[in-house]
Protein backbone atom coordinates (compact mmCIF):
# COMPACT_ATOMS: atom_id res chain seq x y z
CA UNK A 1 0.00 0.00 0.00
CA UNK A 2 1.50 3.47 -0.59
CA UNK A 3 1.42 6.20 1.36
CA UNK A 4 2.82 10.18 0.96
CA UNK A 5 5.39 10.85 3.52
CA UNK A 6 7.10 14.19 3.58
CA UNK A 7 9.30 12.06 6.07
CA UNK A 8 10.54 8.38 6.06
CA UNK A 9 8.66 6.77 8.93
CA UNK A 10 10.21 2.75 9.03
CA UNK A 11 7.62 -0.25 10.26
CA UNK A 12 8.25 -3.79 9.77
CA UNK A 13 6.21 -6.86 8.88
CA UNK A 14 7.25 -9.52 10.34
CA UNK A 15 6.44 -13.61 10.38
CA UNK A 16 8.42 -15.68 12.38
CA UNK A 17 12.09 -16.01 12.51
CA UNK A 18 14.10 -18.81 10.95
CA UNK A 19 16.63 -19.00 14.02
CA UNK A 20 13.48 -20.54 15.67
CA UNK A 21 13.43 -23.32 13.00
CA UNK A 22 17.20 -24.03 13.48
CA UNK A 23 16.59 -23.99 17.16
CA UNK A 24 19.22 -20.85 17.30
CA UNK A 25 18.98 -17.78 19.33
CA UNK A 26 17.45 -15.04 17.47
CA UNK A 27 19.37 -12.45 16.35
CA UNK A 28 18.88 -8.22 17.24
CA UNK A 29 21.08 -5.66 15.54
CA UNK A 30 20.55 -3.16 13.19
CA UNK A 31 23.37 -1.07 11.07
CA UNK A 32 22.73 1.62 8.35
CA UNK A 33 24.58 1.88 4.80
CA UNK A 34 23.91 3.83 2.39
CA UNK A 35 25.16 4.10 -1.44
CA UNK A 36 24.42 6.53 -4.27
CA UNK A 37 24.45 5.88 -7.68
CA UNK A 38 23.65 9.24 -9.73
CA UNK A 39 24.67 8.92 -13.87
CA UNK A 40 26.90 11.45 -14.61
CA UNK A 41 24.66 12.98 -17.47
CA UNK A 42 22.23 14.61 -14.50
CA UNK A 43 23.68 17.60 -13.25
CA UNK A 44 23.40 17.43 -9.42
CA UNK A 45 21.78 20.92 -9.51
CA UNK A 46 18.84 18.75 -11.04
CA UNK A 47 18.42 16.61 -8.30
CA UNK A 48 16.55 17.00 -5.09
CA UNK A 49 17.47 14.77 -1.96
CA UNK A 50 14.37 12.80 -1.15
CA UNK A 51 14.72 14.35 2.34
CA UNK A 52 13.67 17.15 1.55
CA UNK A 53 10.77 16.79 -0.51
CA UNK A 54 7.23 14.75 -0.40
CA UNK A 55 8.13 10.88 -1.11
CA UNK A 56 6.03 7.72 -2.43
CA UNK A 57 6.72 4.78 0.17
CA UNK A 58 5.80 1.20 -1.18
CA UNK A 59 6.65 -1.47 1.04
CA UNK A 60 5.90 -4.79 1.14
CA UNK A 61 3.73 -4.91 4.28
CA UNK A 62 4.14 -8.74 4.88
CA UNK A 63 1.22 -8.95 7.32
CA UNK A 64 -1.06 -6.41 6.29
CA UNK A 65 -4.65 -8.04 7.25
CA UNK A 66 -6.65 -5.94 4.33
CA UNK A 67 -3.97 -6.28 2.02
CA UNK A 68 -3.61 -10.15 1.38
CA UNK A 69 -1.48 -11.82 -1.75
CA UNK A 70 -3.03 -12.76 -4.76
CA UNK A 71 -4.97 -16.40 -4.33
CA UNK A 72 -3.51 -16.76 -0.89
CA UNK A 73 -5.50 -18.76 1.71
CA UNK A 74 -6.23 -17.13 4.59
CA UNK A 75 -6.72 -19.24 7.65
CA UNK A 76 -6.49 -17.83 11.37
CA UNK A 77 -6.26 -19.53 14.99
CA UNK A 78 -8.98 -20.34 16.55
CA UNK A 79 -9.79 -16.98 19.41
CA UNK A 80 -10.28 -19.31 22.00
CA UNK A 81 -6.83 -21.02 21.82
CA UNK A 82 -5.42 -17.76 21.16
CA UNK A 83 -2.75 -16.27 21.93
CA UNK A 84 -1.10 -18.05 23.70
CA UNK A 85 -0.69 -21.26 21.63
CA UNK A 86 -1.05 -21.44 18.35
CA UNK A 87 -2.66 -25.40 17.12
CA UNK A 88 -3.65 -25.59 13.23
CA UNK A 89 -5.59 -27.96 13.91
CA UNK A 90 -8.04 -25.75 15.28
CA UNK A 91 -7.80 -22.98 12.40
CA UNK A 92 -10.68 -21.32 10.87
CA UNK A 93 -10.89 -19.62 7.74
CA UNK A 94 -10.17 -16.01 8.23
CA UNK A 95 -13.09 -13.38 7.90
CA UNK A 96 -13.01 -10.89 4.32
CA UNK A 97 -10.28 -8.46 4.14
CA UNK A 98 -12.96 -6.10 4.59
CA UNK A 99 -13.67 -7.38 8.14
CA UNK A 100 -11.79 -5.98 11.10
CA UNK A 101 -9.14 -8.58 12.24
CA UNK A 102 -9.66 -10.14 15.40
CA UNK A 103 -7.14 -8.99 17.96
CA UNK A 104 -6.81 -12.45 20.02
CA UNK A 105 -6.06 -14.23 16.83
CA UNK A 106 -2.81 -14.65 14.38
CA UNK A 107 -3.84 -15.56 10.76
CA UNK A 108 -1.42 -17.69 7.95
CA UNK A 109 -1.34 -16.67 4.55
CA UNK A 110 -0.47 -19.53 1.94
CA UNK A 111 1.33 -18.98 -1.04
CA UNK A 112 0.09 -17.67 -4.18
CA UNK A 113 1.71 -20.65 -5.75
CA UNK A 114 2.79 -23.43 -3.61
CA UNK A 115 4.94 -26.25 -3.61
CA UNK A 116 3.96 -30.13 -3.13
CA UNK A 117 7.02 -31.60 -2.24
CA UNK A 118 6.62 -30.57 1.61
CA UNK A 119 3.56 -29.44 2.79
CA UNK A 120 5.44 -27.73 6.18
CA UNK A 121 8.00 -25.78 4.23
CA UNK A 122 7.26 -25.81 0.36
CA UNK A 123 9.94 -25.58 -1.99
CA UNK A 124 11.78 -22.98 -3.72
CA UNK A 125 9.23 -22.33 -6.22
CA UNK A 126 6.58 -21.56 -3.24
CA UNK A 127 6.22 -17.41 -4.14
CA UNK A 128 3.23 -14.70 -2.68
CA UNK A 129 2.24 -12.14 -5.30
CA UNK A 130 0.27 -9.45 -4.10
CA UNK A 131 -1.95 -7.29 -6.22
CA UNK A 132 0.34 -4.59 -7.55
CA UNK A 133 3.85 -6.67 -8.26
CA UNK A 134 5.02 -7.24 -4.66
CA UNK A 135 6.78 -10.69 -4.25
CA UNK A 136 7.91 -13.03 -2.25
CA UNK A 137 10.01 -16.13 -3.34
CA UNK A 138 11.77 -19.62 -1.43
CA UNK A 139 11.83 -22.61 0.69
CA UNK A 140 10.85 -21.87 4.41
CA UNK A 141 7.80 -22.64 6.11
CA UNK A 142 4.79 -22.96 3.38
CA UNK A 143 2.92 -20.19 5.36
CA UNK A 144 3.44 -16.58 6.37
CA UNK A 145 2.74 -16.38 10.16
CA UNK A 146 0.88 -12.94 10.99
CA UNK A 147 -0.22 -11.68 14.52
CA UNK A 148 -3.99 -10.20 13.61
CA UNK A 149 -3.86 -7.45 15.95
CA UNK A 150 -2.67 -4.18 13.38
CA UNK A 151 -1.32 -2.94 17.01
CA UNK A 152 1.18 -5.72 16.75
CA UNK A 153 2.52 -5.28 12.50
CA UNK A 154 4.77 -2.50 13.46
CA UNK A 155 6.27 -3.73 16.75
CA UNK A 156 9.28 -5.59 14.71
CA UNK A 157 8.47 -9.24 15.96
CA UNK A 158 7.93 -11.00 13.12
CA UNK A 159 10.44 -12.07 9.79
CA UNK A 160 10.07 -14.24 6.58
CA UNK A 161 13.11 -16.67 6.79
CA UNK A 162 13.41 -17.57 2.77
CA UNK A 163 16.61 -20.23 1.31
CA UNK A 164 17.64 -21.42 -1.74
CA UNK A 165 19.75 -23.52 -3.37
CA UNK A 166 20.20 -22.35 -6.75
CA UNK A 167 21.86 -19.40 -8.01
CA UNK A 168 20.34 -16.31 -8.70
CA UNK A 169 17.20 -16.47 -7.01
CA UNK A 170 14.83 -13.98 -6.39
CA UNK A 171 13.82 -13.75 -3.07
CA UNK A 172 11.46 -10.43 -3.07
CA UNK A 173 10.43 -7.62 -5.68
CA UNK A 174 8.82 -4.26 -4.43
CA UNK A 175 7.58 -2.77 -7.76
CA UNK A 176 6.65 0.74 -8.38
CA UNK A 177 6.49 4.13 -10.95
CA UNK A 178 8.00 6.86 -11.09
CA UNK A 179 5.39 9.87 -12.39
CA UNK A 180 7.97 12.98 -11.63
CA UNK A 181 8.55 15.18 -14.92
CA UNK A 182 11.54 15.82 -14.04
CA UNK A 183 14.57 12.98 -13.34
CA UNK A 184 14.74 12.24 -9.56
CA UNK A 185 16.44 9.99 -7.11
CA UNK A 186 15.04 6.60 -5.98
CA UNK A 187 16.32 4.65 -3.16
CA UNK A 188 15.10 1.04 -2.41
CA UNK A 189 15.95 -0.31 1.14
CA UNK A 190 15.99 -4.07 2.45
CA UNK A 191 16.32 -4.97 6.03
CA UNK A 192 17.48 -8.46 6.15
CA UNK A 193 20.05 -11.28 7.85
CA UNK A 194 21.64 -12.78 5.28
CA UNK A 195 23.51 -15.73 5.98
CA UNK A 196 25.04 -19.65 4.58
CA UNK A 197 25.16 -22.51 5.95
CA UNK A 198 26.49 -25.69 4.74
CA UNK A 199 25.16 -29.13 4.40
CA UNK A 200 24.41 -31.13 7.52
CA UNK A 201 26.73 -34.54 6.51
CA UNK A 202 28.92 -35.83 5.35
CA UNK A 203 30.62 -34.28 8.36
CA UNK A 204 33.72 -32.14 7.99
CA UNK A 205 32.90 -29.79 4.79
CA UNK A 206 33.94 -26.60 5.25
CA UNK A 207 31.64 -23.17 6.06
CA UNK A 208 31.70 -20.86 2.87
CA UNK A 209 30.29 -16.94 3.10
CA UNK A 210 27.79 -16.37 0.01
CA UNK A 211 26.67 -13.26 -0.80
CA UNK A 212 23.28 -12.14 -2.49
CA UNK A 213 22.32 -8.43 -4.68
CA UNK A 214 20.26 -5.90 -3.53
CA UNK A 215 19.24 -3.87 -7.08
CA UNK A 216 17.40 -1.31 -8.10
CA UNK A 217 15.81 -1.56 -11.56
CA UNK A 218 13.65 -0.02 -13.99
CA UNK A 219 11.67 -1.13 -16.72
CA UNK A 220 12.70 -0.61 -20.21
CA UNK A 221 10.72 0.00 -23.79
CA UNK A 222 11.47 -3.61 -24.90
CA UNK A 223 9.57 -5.18 -21.48
CA UNK A 224 12.98 -5.97 -19.82
CA UNK A 225 14.06 -5.12 -16.47
CA UNK A 226 17.62 -4.05 -16.01
CA UNK A 227 19.60 -3.22 -13.33
CA UNK A 228 20.40 0.43 -12.97
CA UNK A 229 22.58 0.13 -9.59
CA UNK A 230 23.30 -2.94 -7.35
CA UNK A 231 24.88 -3.58 -4.18
CA UNK A 232 26.57 -6.52 -3.32
CA UNK A 233 25.65 -7.83 0.31
CA UNK A 234 28.14 -10.94 2.07
CA UNK A 235 26.11 -13.62 3.68
CA UNK A 236 28.27 -15.07 6.41
CA UNK A 237 27.95 -18.74 8.20
CA UNK A 238 25.85 -18.53 10.46
CA UNK A 239 27.09 -17.66 14.04
CA UNK A 240 28.49 -14.23 15.77
CA UNK A 241 28.50 -11.96 12.44
CA UNK A 242 25.08 -12.59 11.43
CA UNK A 243 22.33 -10.03 11.99
CA UNK A 244 19.68 -8.20 10.67
CA UNK A 245 21.27 -4.90 8.91
CA UNK A 246 19.36 -2.23 7.29
CA UNK A 247 21.00 -2.11 3.45
CA UNK A 248 19.89 0.91 0.96
CA UNK A 249 20.60 2.04 -2.16
CA UNK A 250 20.13 4.93 -4.45
CA UNK A 251 20.18 5.74 -8.71
CA UNK A 252 18.58 8.39 -10.40
CA UNK A 253 15.55 7.28 -13.04
CA UNK A 254 14.37 9.31 -15.26
CA UNK A 255 10.68 10.55 -15.47
CA UNK A 256 7.45 8.39 -16.16
CA UNK A 257 9.31 4.76 -15.38
CA UNK A 258 8.50 1.65 -14.10
CA UNK A 259 11.06 1.05 -10.95
CA UNK A 260 11.92 -1.67 -8.21
CA UNK A 261 13.28 -3.09 -6.19
CA UNK A 262 14.89 -6.60 -6.10
CA UNK A 263 16.98 -8.98 -3.73
CA UNK A 264 18.61 -12.07 -5.48
CA UNK A 265 20.87 -14.96 -4.70
CA UNK A 266 24.37 -14.75 -6.58
CA UNK A 267 26.36 -17.56 -6.95
CA UNK A 268 25.99 -21.02 -5.03
CA UNK A 269 28.14 -24.01 -4.76
CA UNK A 270 26.71 -26.75 -6.83
CA UNK A 271 24.15 -29.01 -5.45
CA UNK A 272 25.61 -31.86 -3.61
CA UNK A 273 22.36 -33.78 -4.04
CA UNK A 274 20.29 -33.72 -7.50
CA UNK A 275 16.99 -31.92 -5.50
CA UNK A 276 17.58 -28.33 -4.73
CA UNK A 277 14.96 -28.57 -2.40
CA UNK A 278 17.14 -30.39 -0.19
CA UNK A 279 18.01 -28.43 1.55
CA UNK A 280 20.02 -30.07 4.48
CA UNK A 281 22.15 -31.88 2.17
CA UNK A 282 23.31 -28.91 -0.03
CA UNK A 283 25.00 -25.60 0.52
CA UNK A 284 22.47 -23.19 1.00
CA UNK A 285 21.64 -19.02 1.45
CA UNK A 286 19.31 -17.24 3.83
CA UNK A 287 17.59 -14.39 3.95
CA UNK A 288 15.77 -13.67 6.62
CA UNK A 289 13.74 -10.83 5.87
CA UNK A 290 11.90 -7.98 8.35
CA UNK A 291 11.13 -5.28 5.69
CA UNK A 292 11.73 -4.03 2.17
CA UNK A 293 10.26 -0.95 0.43
CA UNK A 294 10.68 1.49 -2.38
CA UNK A 295 11.28 5.37 -1.84
CA UNK A 296 10.45 7.39 -5.04
CA UNK A 297 9.70 11.57 -5.35
CA UNK A 298 5.73 11.76 -5.81
CA UNK A 299 4.76 14.36 -8.02
CA UNK A 300 2.73 16.84 -6.68
CA UNK A 301 1.17 18.74 -9.38
CA UNK A 302 2.08 22.60 -9.85
CA UNK A 303 -1.37 24.15 -10.63
CA UNK A 304 0.65 27.41 -11.86
CA UNK A 305 2.47 25.32 -14.03
CA UNK A 306 0.51 22.64 -15.75
CA UNK A 307 2.30 19.19 -16.30
CA UNK A 308 4.94 20.60 -13.59
CA UNK A 309 5.59 18.94 -10.23
CA UNK A 310 6.20 21.09 -7.16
Amino acid sequence: MSRIRSLFLSGARRSVSWALVLGLAPLAALASDVVSFAPPEVPASELTALSSQYVQEIALDMCNWSNRPTNSTCTAQNPADAPSTWNRANAVACQAPTAPPPSTSWFDLSPSVACPYDGINGCRNQQWHWPDGRYLGGWGWSVIHCPSNPVDWSTGLYTKPLATTVSNHVFLRVPGFLSHSQPRTVRGQVKVMLYANKPISPSGLPNVTLSATLALQTLGTDNVWRDIAIRVLPAPPYGPGTFYEMFELEAVVQPYTPVRVELRANTLPSLRVADENNIWMNYHLIADLIEARLILPDCIPDQSRPGFCL
